[in-house]
């Protein structure tokens, strides 16, 4: 069994800062669901199903036609990158600082275009909107996207490989959902450009779903008590971990499904803060 603890440090920094900063949003925009402003959603089969199918089919639709997927994506994220930022920074600051912060950080996304930046901007920009869409469901809810979005990664991966696909025209696109995690840490300065073209020689991705889903899950149980979502927080940080040694420790390096380890362990966890 190896553990490239050198790689797995750094794995662990950056979804351990996205839980800590989605946390201490989704805990400080709590008084959104105590006030009644929006209350946790239950949704219904029929609403799931839909949810999939329009899902499905968009993949289908951005691996059709690639270039328009991939303006698409870019503007996509830069989208995220700004509304999660803006969410986050208006837990901190005052209307209109929290605006002026969140150009700023998405500023700094387009124009500068290392890894070290790109990581900082998706990963503010991730915590902020799950933060937001986790305290708007309840914890119930959550395990159920956790579950059928798990099994829907392992047949897109390994079944229709749709996803394989659409990942690397994301990659080419420039369109990174998630962390672009460098073997060496020197590299952390390297052109997002430069950097997409040694996916797997010198970095590695983690995807944005794969840090998102459990962080709304975290951020689902927050409203209901902070230490509870603390001790899901850390189930999926083992989650991360188990995640980390599959891939390591396959005989040929090929893409996995990284979702269902993660999710197991943050449902595990949730169910384990329940004797809390």
């Amino acid at each position: 069994m190896i553990l490239r603890l050198n790689l797995f440090w750094k794995e662990l920094f950056l979804f351990s800062l996205a839980l800590f900063i989605g946390i201490f949003s989704a805990y400080n925009h709590t008084y959104i669901v105590e006030k009644n402003i929006i209350e946790p959603q239950i949704f219904s089969w029929s609403d799931i199903a839909i949810f999939l199918i329009l899902f499905v089919v968009l993949s289908f639709v951005l691996l059709r036609f690639k270039r328009l997927s991939g303006f698409l994506l870019k503007t996509f994220l830069v989208l995220v990158v700004f509304s999660g930022s803006q969410i986050v920074f208006s837990s901190l600051v005052l209307s209109p600082w929290d605006l002026v912060w969140a150009l700023g950080i998405t500023a700094f996304f387009i124009l500068i275009h290392n890894v070290l930046v790109h990581n900082i901007a998706v990963m503010i920009g991730i915590a902020g909107v799950s933060s937001l869409l986790g305290i708007t469901i309840s914890p119930e809810v959550g395990i159920l996207f956790l579950i059928i979005l798990s099994f829907y990664d392992i047949l897109a991966v390994y079944w229709t490989k749709h996803m394989v696909y659409l990942a690397r025209g994301m990659i080419e696109s420039g369109a990174i959902f998630g962390f672009v995690i460098p073997f060496e840490f020197k590299d952390i300065f390297y052109h997002k450009n430069e950097a997409r073209q040694k996916i797997g020689e010198k970095f590695m991705i983690l995807g944005s779903g794969d840090i998102g889903l459990p962080l709304i899950m975290v951020n689902s149980v927050t409203v209901v008590s902070v230490g509870q979502a603390i001790i899901v927080a850390l189930f999926s940080l083992v989650g991360l971990l188990l995640t980390h040694l599959i891939f390591i420790n396959q005989t040929s390096r090929k893409p996995m499904a990284a979702l269902p380890p993660i999710a197991t362990m943050t449902i595990i966890g949730y169910l384990v803060s329940q004797l809390w």
